[in-house]
C-alpha cells in the first residue's frame, strides 16, 4: 500500500507549521482527502490519533499530515518523515518572543537542533529536510520539492496558489482577526470555543486556528538574520557564546567571527 502519513517532527519555532500548511494543500491539490480535518493541539492527542484512527485506515486516497515537536523513535508503517531545519539564533529570538519563557529555556531548544537532525540523518534514510530559509527565499522551489517528496504533481499555477494562500500577511491577517474575534466574545461574556483556544495556568491564551493551527503570535515580522533585534546586549553575548558551535555546524556563519571584525 502507497504511504499515508506525513510526520511534520521537528524543534519548536523551525517553520514547522508553515510546512504542515503546505503539505496539507499539496495533497488537496491532488484531489485527496486530507486529515485530521481539525489542527490537533498537543503531541499527546496526535500520537493518539495516529494510534486510534490513522493506523487502521486501509483507503489510498486518505492522506493524514502530522505535526509534532519530539522525536520519532521508529518509522511508522506507510510514513514519511520531515523535518525543519533553521538559523540556532533565529530559533533562540522566535521562541522566546513566542513562549515569553526564560532566555535559558530557548537557548537550550535552539540548541538542540543539532541533535535532531543528526537523530534523524543516522536512523532514517527517506527524511526530507526543510530549510527556514528556503521558506523565505525559494517558496516555489520548495514546495515543488515537496510535492515530489509526497508524489503528488502540482502545476505551475497550483504552486502559485499555495504561495499566495499561506503568505506572511495572509496568515498574519487570519491571525489577527482570529484574535479579535476571541477577545470580543470574552469581553461580551460569550462562550469560547475551546477547540479554538489555548490557555495557560496564569490566565493568559492564545487564539487557535482549527483549520491551519497558527496561533497568536505564531508569526513575526522580522527576516532571518535579525534575531538581534529581540534582546539586550548582555543577552546577545550570552546568546552568541551558547549557540555560535551549534550554528557552525549547521551550516550558518559564525556570529563569534562576525563580532570580531
Amino acid at each position: 500500500m502507497s504511504v499515508n502519513t506525513i510526520w511534520i517532527a521537528s524543534v519548536p519555532r523551525t517553520g514547522s507549521m508553515w510546512t504542515t500548511n503546505i503539505i496539507r494543500e499539496i495533497f488537496f491539490e491532488g484531489n485527496l482527502n486530507v486529515f485530521p480535518k481539525d489542527q490537533i493541539q498537543s503531541d499527546k492527542e496526535i500520537l493518539e490519533y495516529y494510534n486510534s484512527e490513522v493506523q487502521l485506515d486501509e483507503n489510498n486516497l486518505n492522506k493524514f499530515v502530522l505535526k509534532i515537536h519530539r522525536k520519532l523513535t521508529i518509522l511508522p508503517p506507510r510514513s514519511k518523515i520531515i523535518t525543519n531545519i533553521r538559523n540556532p539564533f533565529d530559533i533562540c529570538a522566535s521562541h522566546n518572543e513566542f513562549m515569553k519563557c526564560d532566555l535559558y529555556k530557548s537557548i537550550s531548544v535552539a540548541s538542540d537542533l543539532s541533535n535532531w537532525i543528526k537523530y534523524y540523518k543516522n536512523l532514517f534514510n527517506d527524511v526530507f529536510l526543510v530549510k527556514y530559509e528556503d521558506i523565505e527565499n525559494r517558496t516555489n522551489f520548495l514546495i515543488q520539492k515537496l510535492s515530489e517528496f509526497c508524489e503528488v504533481k502540482l502545476s505551475e499555477m497550483q504552486i502559485q496558489n499555495i504561495i499566495k494562500k499561506y503568505s506572511k500577511n495572509k496568515v498574519m491577517n487570519l491571525i489577527k482577526n482570529n484574535d479579535e474575534a476571541i477577545k470580543n466574545k470574552i469581553k461580551k461574556k460569550e462562550t469560547v470555543d475551546e477547540k479554538k483556544i489555548v490557555r495557560f495556568r496564569n490566565g493568559s491564551y492564545r487564539s487557535f486556528d482549527i483549520n491551519t493551527g497558527f496561533q497568536t503570535g505564531h508569526v513575526s515580522q522580522r527576516k532571518s538574520g535579525e534575531w538581534k533585534k529581540v534582546f539586550s546586549a548582555n543577552e546577545i553575548n550570552i546568546i552568541i557564546e551558547k549557540l555560535d558551535s551549534v550554528a557552525v555546524e549547521l551550516g550558518y556563519s559564525s556570529e563569534k567571527k562576525t563580532k570580531n571584525l
